[in-house]
């Protein structure tokens, strides 16, 4: 066992699958999957690595990883979160869990526009195309006499 190796812990519970802790390991040790509804996301067992990145990445504080003092037992982690469909296209938004956690962080005056457009339910694409609607709108209404 190497000296620098510490134990890759996740709670199930705070963990929300929004990829961050994945997008920031520089040694692949935590990935994910989209698949049919469904986000799946592995954690190594041990991290060797002399970075904190997934650590200071997380939003809700749910990994940790402590220096391991025995033997690692099991080959990691493996979570599974349902994706929220875009309420404009269909495609896939965030997990559930995401969502939730969104909606409990932002403002609920921030969470629409002054429309009304709930924007957590679009992905980018839709959120884009609401956007320009608008702005065509005020546009053409500014040329009207």
């Amino acid at each position: 066992m190497a000296a620098n190796e510490r134990q890759l812990l996740v709670s199930a519970e705070r963990c929300i699958g929004c990829r961050a802790c994945a997008t920031v390991c520089p040694a692949g040790l935590i990935t994910l999957s989209d698949t049919d509804r469904r986000r799946t996301v592995w954690f190594a067992a041990v991290c060797r690595e002399e970075c904190t990145r997934c650590v200071e990445a997380c939003p809700t504080e749910a990994i940790n990883l402590p220096t391991v003092t025995g033997a690692v037992r099991g080959e990691g982690t493996r979570l599974d979160f349902e994706l929220r469909a875009c309420a404009g296209c269909g495609a896939p938004v965030a997990t559930v869990e995401m969502l939730a956690w969104l909606r409990a962080v932002i403002p609920p005056e921030v969470q629409t526009d002054a429309e009304g457009t709930q924007w957590l339910e679009l992905c980018p694409q839709c959120r884009q195309e609401v956007e320009a609607q608008r702005v065509a709108r005020e546009v053409i209404m500014a040329r009207w006499p």
